[in-house]
């Protein structure tokens, strides 16, 4: 996975996730909108062959990297949790 920023402020990120699909992105999604910080997070991926997945999240004024980072260590807490049940 390469995540290249393509915009940025104080409350909002724009990032390209190269070699990422719906799976990861909508994971990524489902956990931003969970926290209380973010306003908006949305993603898309204009051609499923050839586009390069973007996505955007609008934050209260919390650094916005901060918030994909705390999702991103929920999305490995989510799955250490199932490894831990099989």
């Amino acid at each position: 996975m390469e995540v290249k920023i393509i915009d940025i402020g104080e409350d909002y990120v724009r990032l390209v996730i190269k070699g990422e699909g719906h799976t990861y992105l909508n994971l990524l999604q489902h956990y931003l909108v969970e926290d209380e910080d973010v306003i908006v997070a949305r993603y898309n991926i204009p051609h499923p062959l050839i586009g390069e997945p973007e996505i955007y999240i609008k934050t209260s004024g919390v650094d916005p990297l901060e918030a994909v980072k705390r999702a991103n260590e929920k999305i490995i807490a989510a799955c250490n949790t199932l490894l831990e049940q099989l």
